[in-house]
């Protein structure tokens, strides 16, 4: 990102969209929602909503963060998107009773479009273990996702070279080069191109986590912090 002016945060958005309340600043957050919306409704699961109540609840969330008196707290919220994010969804579950009276079952405007089925399929296939404490179950779900939006963005450097990607991605995070010659047979290439190929995509990788963090934060020298806090969390959950 050198040489790159530092990103808009996406809590910064957030608050754009509160003072101006304009459409594009609407189209914008919904575009963020999208994006992250995964944790989120995990993090209800794990709070023990069912799936209707989990869908109602965040359906509703994102109404209520819609509107300007929610939009606005984003300035005395100021750190991570993550962070800001979890901030809301607690108070609008603190509140739900009265935020309810506006917000009945089967009368919201469904701002965003989920796919709640892949959601739960996702669930379903993290439950080996699920973690006690539902905020660093959170944190896990978003580390994953920002991960994985990574890794697509690095996906597409290589999609002329999808072959060769497939066989090195395994090893962006793994010290591990014991297969190296095997697989180098198997791409057609030598042992030698394949560990500057795995270097080379390593940093990328890690360009891409930086990136993805970059908007997650209020200031650049918060993305190391955050970058270690997801790896954290990430690696105290492997098996």
């Amino acid at each position: 990102m050198s040489g790159r002016a530092f990103p808009d945060t996406h809590w910064s958005v957030v608050t754009m969209a509160a003072r101006a309340g304009e459409p594009q600043g609407e189209s914008a957050l919904a575009t963020l929602c999208t994006a992250y919306w995964y944790p989120l409704f995990s993090h209800l699961r794990a709070r023990g909503h069912s799936r209707p109540e989990a869908e109602d609840l965040l359906q509703g969330f994102f109404v209520h963060l819609f509107e300007k008196q929610s939009l606005g707290r984003a300035d005395r919220l100021k750190g991570t998107f993550r962070g800001f994010l979890l901030g809301c969804l607690k108070y609008y579950l603190a509140n739900q009773r009265e935020l309810a009276c506006a917000h009945k079952r089967g009368g919201l405007v469904k701002l965003v479009s989920l796919d709640f089925d892949e959601a739960e399929s996702r669930l379903a296939a993290g439950s080996g273990n699920p973690s006690q404490d539902v905020e660093r179950e959170f944190d896990r779900q978003w580390a994953k996702l920002i991960m994985e939006r990574s890794l697509g963005r690095l996906q597409a450097l290589y999609v002329a070279r999808l072959e060769t990607f497939d066989a090195l991605k395994g090893y962006l995070t793994a010290s591990d080069e014991t297969r190296y010659e095997t697989v180098a047979q198997r791409l057609g290439i030598t042992e030698s191109s394949v560990k500057v190929t795995v270097h080379r995509m390593r940093a990328q990788f890690r360009e891409m986590l930086r990136a993805e963090i970059a908007a997650t934060v209020s200031a650049p020298h918060e993305i190391d912090e955050e970058l270690r806090h997801l790896v954290g969390v990430v690696t105290a959950d492997a098996p």
